[in-house]
């Protein structure tokens, strides 16, 4: 199981015991985080409004609370892992072609990683900065499966008059490779929550298009020898399916996604997806293939 830990802390507030009130809001608003993460996770979308994806509620139904742990309010949220798939592959016959085969990352697994990449985010580029976030900002936590309701949910724990600070620590199944640069913990002070909340508004507001992007897990490298470019294969969701979509890279910038494959980086791509040979879905020049936990803030 993937785990969770979500930490209400305050030094004056919550010792051995919480307020009532405050421990309601807390798992209250935990659900409502796992359920926006789970929709964004199979659909990215700045504003989810009432339609929640079925694959994301179901890893919800499934997700377990274990007891309360001593010394402040935390609250280990568990998320049971299926299968990894494994598929047979055809090696290619030619030595001159490099193949680098993985399994895709289960779909409980992304729920998980998108709830770390959006609270990663949100304190990144929402919460430090000291300038109000920009459309630009807007666009890229929303790209890393931020939404409204995933930030009206964070505001309202941070809310609370007993919550000083709120920490998501994140432990991963030892049954499958951890993305090894998420973050360990994430945490935010209470007064990050009216800033949080206007976010949360715009989103509202201003529909944020991500549909020119996609995410995902890296779970083929291609490359034949003497070629200026090589082929990375995607594992995502797209169109409400999962996708698997090829993108091509140039030799240097393929080097990189070794890398990230290696240490199990999910990646962000934005580009044009056309059908080629075998209705393969293909990306020729995308404008950008970055790890997704790699939040890159403009220069102001």
């Amino acid at each position: 199981m993937d785990v969770t830990l979500l930490r209400a802390a305050n030094d004056h507030r919550i010792t051995d015991t919480i307020p009532f009130e405050a421990a309601s809001t807390v798992i209250s608003s935990a659900r409502k985080l796992l359920r926006a993460a789970g929709t964004t996770a199979w659909n990215e979308r700045g504003d989810i409004g009432g339609n929640y994806a079925r694959r994301g509620d179901e890893v919800l139904r499934k997700a377990r609370m274990d007891h309360t742990q001593e010394g402040s309010f935390i609250i280990p949220l568990l998320v049971p892992l299926s299968e990894p798939e494994h598929r047979s592959y055809e090696q290619p016959a030619l030595p001159n072609v490099e193949v680098l085969l993985s399994p895709p990352e289960p779909f409980e697994r992304r729920v998980t990683r998108t709830f770390a990449q959006s609270i990663m985010a949100v304190k990144e580029i929402i919460v430090d900065p000291e300038h109000s976030p920009t459309k630009s900002d807007l666009h890229s936590v929303v790209e890393r499966g931020v939404s409204r309701e995933f930030c009206s949910a964070l505001a309202q724990i941070l809310a609370e008059p007993a919550v000083g600070e709120f920490e998501t620590r994140f432990g991963w199944a030892e049954s499958l490779p951890a993305p090894s640069t998420m973050p360990d913990s994430v945490v935010i002070d209470s007064d990050a929550s009216q800033k949080i909340e206007e976010v949360a508004i715009q989103l509202k507001q201003s529909r944020i298009d991500a549909r020119s992007t996609f995410s995902g897990s890296i779970v083929e490298l291609r490359h034949v020898t003497d070629e200026p470019f090589g082929w990375v294969t995607i594992s995502t969701v797209r169109r409400g399916r999962m996708s698997e979509i090829r993108v091509r890279l140039p030799f240097e910038h393929y080097q990189e996604a070794v890398s990230w494959h290696q240490a199990q980086r999910a990646v962000i791509v934005e580009g044009q997806v056309r059908i080629g040979p075998g209705r393969r879905l293909i990306v020729d020049d995308p404008v950008k293939c970055r790890p997704i936990d790699e939040i890159l803030l403009p220069l102001l």
